[in-house]
């Protein structure tokens, strides 16, 4: 099983989401974020005085899926919420050791 950690641009989530699941996605956790990288933020003018804005609005998504999806959910990630602009997001792929499903009890693939 796989870890998948993708921050993207807000308005690509819906997009983004609706790729995952054609592909059989069938779940995932999202978070509002805020944070930075290569853009470093930018400056914005408001009421005539203008201001540093440091951390920019982004989206983190989480998804565990078996490990030969991995590639597969990456690569459509990539393509839906790519825009080619700076800014548009990363994607960390890690190991899960373990899953389990609360309700159940059922674990690894089972618990997906």
């Amino acid at each position: 099983m796989k870890l998948i950690i993708a921050t993207i641009k807000p308005f690509k989530l819906e997009e983004v989401r609706e790729a995952l699941t054609g592909i059989g996605v069938r779940g995932m956790m999202v978070t509002e974020i805020k944070g930075f990288g290569s853009q470093s933020g930018h400056t914005e003018i408001y009421r005539g005085a203008e201001y540093a804005v440091n951390f920019v609005p982004k989206v983190k998504l989480e998804l565990v899926v078996p490990a030969a999806m991995a590639d597969q959910v990456a690569e459509t990630i990539t393509k839906t919420a790519q825009t080619g602009k700076i800014g548009d997001g990363k994607i960390f792929v890690l190991d899960v050791q373990q899953a389990i499903r609360v309700r159940t009890g059922e674990t690894d693939a089972d618990a997906l």
